[in-house]
């Protein structure tokens, strides 16, 4: 499966990160080096890992607010895990693990 995943270009704080996958929002706080509690990109398991916090998230415009759909939300521990877009998740962590080990060399 083939997913469009987009990262924001704005300047992001911390080490955070956002962007949009397919029709999703995700949010990310990604480190330079694996962390013990980190999402483990190819088990999707707590440890070893560059991705400390995830969220992918659907805003659905209502009345006079939006409701906010969580399908993924990590905090060194998966506090929502939605089985059905576990590929379109290991592909995130997967993207974002790789995408930011690049060292670039002088």
């Amino acid at each position: 499966m083939s997913l469009n995943i987009k990262v924001c270009s704005s300047k992001n704080r911390y080490g955070y990160i956002r962007g949009e996958i397919d029709n999703f929002y995700w949010y990310a706080l990604v480190h330079r080096d694996e962390v013990d509690f980190g999402i483990n990109p190819n088990s999707l398991d707590a440890g070893n890992g560059r991705v400390s916090r995830l969220c992918v998230y659907k805003d659905i415009p209502m009345y006079n607010y939006t409701k906010r759909l969580i399908y993924a939300n990590y905090k060194r521990q998966w506090e929502v895990f939605n089985g059905g877009y576990e590929e379109m998740i290991r592909n995130l962590v997967e993207y974002l693990d790789r995408r930011y080990s690049i060292k670039v060399v002088k």
